[in-house]
């Protein structure tokens, strides 16, 4: 028999196994040194305006504005929302990735089957005469099935560490796709709040006008009898019109609100009515341990450490295709199978084979592969850092926009009770003969704009509380073995 058995092939390899070690030393000067660990950027508490006495918000923080409307449109929006879909087919995307790295680290069992065999070929003449065949044996020819196994041994790591990789992605992906949703669900709140703050400036508005109406009609019914000069006709038709331009304004935005509510909540639902509500309460102070638990609040973040987890496991993939790939294989199989005699098969035949291979000459591509690996580190590193820096950011500004919106809560107050005061002894001098209506409305006229004032005031620190909750990371928390949340963790690499 002319085929190598097994032993044969392996006692081969054992005879080339001196030349095979001296080459694996000569080559260990030209193995790339492990990377020094990057160093991520922290959080502490100086970076944030001073605050101590908030929350985290919960998962589904929404519900506790206690609005069915906002309820209903946010779960809405989660459900048939194209960006979360989009996130989410990204997710199916890491995994299938995951399945795949997971995939080459087990044994790999290929089955082949071949056969040749003599053709029977009739040949027809133009007369329709059959001829004689060009072949008429049948029984010539031979199939061969065979069964291989094969295991890569990864004593270095190279496939371990692409799983790893791969896994880092995937977290990251599920990371990315609850950001898309915390962000998708702070828009409804956000933009819903906007409308019913539009429609209450609206009703307000309405009655500034009403008012400013009320004072021109003194005044014509004055100069008509004779009382008034006239003078302030021209000036108070200018008020009258005034809030009809902001009624006119007021709709407009309105509208649009409602048109982009439309589009955020996007499904196959019909847009539920809406109907206007009482502005919520709230707390929009900041949580007392904001610097220890933001790395694990914050889906950017989570996401962006993910990556640089990934990153660093790619470099030690790439590491490790540097070393000595060692591979066993084995196969089994018969062959010369004969058609015509279908019990005659020959013996079978199997062998086990080791295998090293090294590579030596590659025209600088492990190397190449190796620094564009090192360069997604330093990318991962540098976005890591841009996400706490960004976090800081958007939640000094939400929270300091909540605080100014509260310290302008008290002067508006002082002013509507004067006002309310005034318009006490307004009413007391009225009955007693002493004024007339225009002094009464035009404390009404202030007391209006002062309540028109204190709603835009609400909603101002209504959208900034929204604001904050996003910045806060909308109710997400990271799984402990995801990201830890002790932010003085600077190596990924020490992650499990």
């Amino acid at each position: 028999m002319n085929d190598i058995s097994g032993t044969s092939r392996f006692k081969l390899a054992l005879t080339w196994a001196p030349l095979t070690l001296a080459i694996l030393v000569a080559s260990c000067a030209s193995l790339p040194d492990a990377d020094p660990a990057p160093r991520l950027n922290n959080v502490h508490s100086t970076d944030f305006v001073p605050s101590t006495t908030g929350q985290w918000p919960a998962a589904t923080w929404w519900q506790d504005f206690q609005d069915p409307q906002l309820n209903q449109l946010i779960d809405q929006a989660l459900k048939g929302s194209p960006s979360i879909a989009v996130a989410q087919a990204r997710v199916f995307q890491a995994q299938a990735a995951t399945e795949g790295a997971s995939a080459n680290r087990g044994m790999k069992l290929t089955a082949d089957a071949s056969a040749n065999a003599s053709q029977y070929y009739t040949r027809i003449n133009k007369n329709n005469v059959h001829l004689p065949p060009i072949q008429e044996n049948l029984t010539g020819g031979n199939a061969m099935a065979s069964l291989k196994l094969s295991y890569d041994f990864d004593f270095w790591g190279k496939n371990r560490k692409a799983l790893e990789a791969a896994l880092g992605r995937e977290a990251a992906s599920r990371a990315e796709a609850a950001g898309a949703a915390a962000s998708l669900s702070s828009s409804v709140a956000s933009t819903y709040f906007q409308w019913q703050v539009l429609n209450q400036r609206i009703a307000v508005q309405i009655q500034i006008a009403g008012y400013q109406q009320h004072l021109l009609d003194i005044e014509l019914k004055r100069q008509k009898a004779g009382l008034s000069s006239g003078n302030d006709v021209a000036p108070l038709r200018a008020n009258a019109a005034l809030p009809q331009q902001t009624l006119v304004q007021l709709q407009s935005q309105r509208d649009e609100t409602l048109s982009q509510l439309k589009s955020l909540v996007a499904s196959g639902q019909d847009f539920p009515a809406l109907t206007v509500q009482p502005l919520p309460k709230f707390n929009g102070e900041l949580p007392a341990n904001l610097p220890l638990e933001l790395i694990a609040r914050r889906t950017d973040i989570v996401a962006a450490r993910d990556r640089v987890t990934a990153s660093l496991s790619d470099v030690e993939s790439a590491r490790a295709a540097f070393y000595p790939d060692i591979n066993l294989s084995a196969n089994a199989g018969i062959s010369h199978y004969q058609f015509g005699n279908l019990l005659a098969l020959t013996p079978l035949q199997a062998g086990v084979t080791p295998a090293i291979s090294l590579p030596l000459f590659d025209s600088g591509r492990l190397r190449a592969s190796l620094n564009s690996n090192r360069a997604e580190v330093a990318l991962a590193v540098a976005q890591y850092d841009q996400s706490i820096q960004n976090a800081v950011n958007e939640i000094n500004d939400a929270a300091l926009h909540v605080q100014g919106a509260d310290h302008e809560a008290d002067p508006l107050q002082h002013q509507v009770q004067a006002r309310e005061h005034e318009l006490t002894n307004t009413q007391r001098l009225i009955k007693a003969g002493l004024q007339d209506g225009r002094n009464l409305m035009g404390i009404q006229l202030s007391k209006a704009n002062l309540q028109d004032q204190e709603i835009a005031r609400q909603g101002r620190a209504l959208q900034a509380h929204v604001d904050l909750i996003k910045a806060l990371g909308g109710g997400y928390q990271a799984e402990p073995n995801t990201v830890q949340a002790d932010a003085k963790v600077t190596d990924p690499r020490t992650h499990n």
